[in-house]
């Protein structure tokens, strides 16, 4: 474990141990501020292999990311502060949403289906550590954009019109 992030003091010989205040903040989101977030991506501070997980602060008025769900990959979140709200559904009938806070876990295992998002409607962030293993061949469905993100090629697509099996085949 000695490929961790630069600029983080390791607190051990093995670069396992980081305070999680001592990881630098990412900010990211859309232009219009709808999806707005800071993040502190400790898995990669602490040279994480096939886990991901980060402290994340939903910005106030904003989401989290695009409505999304993923087919191999499992994600586990814990709240730590604010309140937000857990949009989540799964096509077959209306979306839920649950008001979260501090000690609300949730689970997403891997393809069931079930799209989700936070929303922040309060006036100050909603914090939650996000975990999740890390899957190349993950691909990730949008329902609300009708896309599909195939990790490993790093291609976003739309979901429809879809093809035939044989379509420009020779």
């Amino acid at each position: 474990m000695n490929e961790t992030q630069p600029g983080v003091p390791p607190r051990s010989r093995f670069g396992n141990v980081v305070n999680a205040k001592d990881v630098p903040i990412e900010t990211w989101g859309n232009e219009s501020g709808r999806v707005a977030v800071a993040a502190r991506e400790i898995a990669v501070a602490v040279g994480a292999k096939d886990l991901g997980y980060s402290v994340t602060a939903v910005q106030p008025g904003a989401r989290s990311c695009p409505y999304h769900f993923h087919h191999t990959e499992e994600e586990v979140f814990y709240v730590l502060e604010g309140r937000g709200q857990l949009r989540q559904g799964d096509g077959k009938g209306e979306d839920e949403l649950i008001d979260l806070g501090p000690g609300d876990v949730l689970a997403f295992p891997a393809g069931t289906g079930i799209a989700h998002q936070f929303i922040n409607p309060g006036s100050v962030p909603f914090v939650y550590l996000a975990m999740s293993n890390r899957i190349r061949s993950d691909v990730a469905e949008y329902p609300d954009s009708d896309k599909i993100n195939i990790r490993a090629t790093r291609t976003i697509l739309r979901r429809s019109p879809t093809l035939d099996y044989f379509d420009r085949e020779a």
